[in-house]
């Protein structure tokens, strides 16, 4: 249990700095430009995660509270890649900073993850230091880049693929929070025996489904832009887990019900959907970005 307290409060750190930069930065750029910025590195962040430990079991988090370790790894994953990652990207963004923040977040986070270590909080399986600097630097340089091509096209192309990867950010989050609290898991037998943990096996499946979902959210609100259509990804998301359901895939534990998913799950899509429309607007694009 005392490990879960380092990595909770580097996640309070990341959301203090997060939040005060968008906060003095708000007569700069619009809160919500920032925010959608903030989710869409976050979505970033969790896709190269998703790559890196959940596929090729890179490194270990050792947050306590489960026994399971991949149960510890999908909750270090969604304290630190929600919050310092994106952080990091809300103040280089917010204060206009370089390259030199960039090695300088890069050479803080190495620290960081060589005090885990010493700590054992945190394991290494494969990876090595150097490439946690590397990583670092190449996605800032991705964050930097987008932010400025996100502010200069709030359209077409550009704006489907900054609102493709906030959508996979919202829609997903509900999936392994539910996990984490018992409530429900995905299964298919050949994903089941080839990575051999119940945990991984679950995020792997909704993973995939999501990255789908998400394509379809992005064509009825950024390219086929009826509002009557929008209903479409709410029912393809509802036929789908009743169809888990009654595949066997999803399972629901005896103190949950289907209906507390669906009920959640389209909340999400809402949300997403009400971000979308009312943020990145192209009119409002040279009075404050």
């Amino acid at each position: 249990m005392p490990n879960l307290f380092y990595y909770i409060g580097l996640a309070i750190i990341g959301i203090v700095c997060a939040t005060y930069t968008i906060y003095k930065k708000r007569d700069t750029y619009k809160v919500s430009t920032l925010l959608v910025f903030y989710f869409y590195t976050a979505s970033l962040t969790w896709l190269g995660e998703f790559t890196v430990l959940g596929l090729f079991n890179s490194y270990a988090y050792k947050t306590g509270l489960f026994t399971d370790p991949w149960a510890q790894n999908l909750l270090g994953h969604l304290l630190i890649n929600t919050t310092l990652y994106p952080s990091a990207a809300i103040i280089m963004v917010g204060y206009g900073l370089h390259y030199k923040w960039m090695i300088f977040v890069a050479s803080f986070f190495t620290l960081l993850e060589v005090l885990f270590v010493k700590m054992r909080i945190y394991e290494q399986h494969w990876w090595r230091y150097y490439m946690t600097f590397i990583t670092v630097i190449i996605f800032l340089s991705i964050f930097k880049k987008s932010f400025t091509k996100m502010n200069e096209k709030r359209y077409g192309l550009t704006r489907a693929i900054i609102y493709y990867f906030v959508a996979m950010l919202i829609i997903h989050i509900p999936a392994p929070v539910l996990l984490l609290l018992g409530k429900q898991y995905y299964q298919i037998s050949l994903i089941n025996n080839l990575v051999g943990n119940l945990y991984l096996s679950s995020i792997i499946i909704i993973f995939f489904y999501h990255l789908i979902e998400s394509f379809i959210l992005v064509l009825f609100t950024c390219v086929i832009k009826k509002g009557y259509l929008k209903v479409i990804p709410i029912i393809i998301s509802a036929l789908v887990q009743v169809i888990c359901v009654k595949m066997n895939i999803l399972v629901i534990k005896d103190s949950w019900n289907l209906i507390y998913t669906l009920f959640i799950y389209e909340i999400f899509i809402v949300a997403y959907m009400l971000i979308e429309k009312f943020t990145l607007k192209q009119e409002l694009y040279g009075i404050r970005k």
